[in-house]
């Protein structure tokens, strides 16, 4: 069976529930406050295992109890964690989100240990037919380092970038699908989101390496560029609880 090899980022997430978020320099009051397992590379393994894949994770903890609680949490959910190192010196990585009454959310992520990838990816195995899965809370060293190995064995990569940084041809040069929001691809792009022409636009992409460029679009669906072709897949309308990992779990 294909292994779906995530590397990436293992969060604590602590969600403050409020009517609407803050301006600079406000004060408000919360409704509630909720702790959740979260990172977006946990996101995408749990979502993995959730749907019938077999899901590897590979990714760094603290020692502490936020980190047990996110290792006991990912072996629950199926997914294979014996690329989880703990690391000395340093916490689990912690996100900060304010979910408002219209179910969107602001996140401000504090690393922690997924910054912490002493002597990179070591002995990891890729076979041909695996699927690496990245996105941009480690760094971006490993990233490239996963996707070289994963081009030279053979397997399918797919990149999330996000949250977005600037991304050297180290890395899109070996990528196979991307996968983004429109404010990732205008900054992909260097335009504002009104001014991004996808077909046009992704061209140097996908001249670079980049099979597929897919768009997420909330719940207008997603915007798929592949092959000189572009296309709309529309979204299904459902009524929105919290936002919060959607894209993760599209990806």
């Amino acid at each position: 069976m294909p292994c779906a090899i995530v590397v990436g980022s293992i969060n604590r997430d602590l969600v403050l529930f409020v009517d609407r978020h803050p301006s600079p320099g406000e004060t408000i009051l919360g409704q509630r406050m909720e702790a959740f397992p979260g990172g977006k590379g946990a996101n995408q393994a749990v979502a993995i295992a959730r749907l019938g894949g077999q899901a590897h994770f590979i990714g760094k903890i603290g020692r502490d109890a936020f980190g047990l609680e996110m290792r006991d949490f990912l072996i629950s959910e199926g997914v294979d964690v014996g690329g989880v190192e703990s690391v000395d010196g340093v916490a689990t990585g912690v996100a900060l989100i304010t979910v408002d009454s219209a179910s969107e959310n602001s996140i401000i992520v504090v690393s922690g240990a997924n910054g912490r990838w002493k002597g990179g990816l070591g002995g990891l195995q890729v076979n041909a037919n695996d699927i690496i899965v990245c996105q941009l809370e480690i760094p971006l060293g490993i990233v490239a380092e996963a996707f070289r190995m994963a081009r030279a064995s053979g397997a399918r990569t797919v990149l999330n970038p996000a949250p977005f940084v600037p991304i050297d041809d180290a890395i899109i040069g070996n990528t196979d699908i991307l996968v983004l929001n429109e404010i990732e691809a205008s900054q992909l792009i260097g335009r504002p989101v009104s001014a991004v022409d996808y077909r046009v636009d992704f061209r140097d992409l996908q001249k670079k390496g980049v099979k597929s460029v897919i768009v997420t679009l909330g719940s207008e669906g997603v915007q798929v560029v592949e092959e000189g072709v572009e296309y709309r897949i529309p979204g299904v309308k459902v009524k929105a609880v919290d936002t919060t990992g959607a894209g993760d779990c599209f990806v």
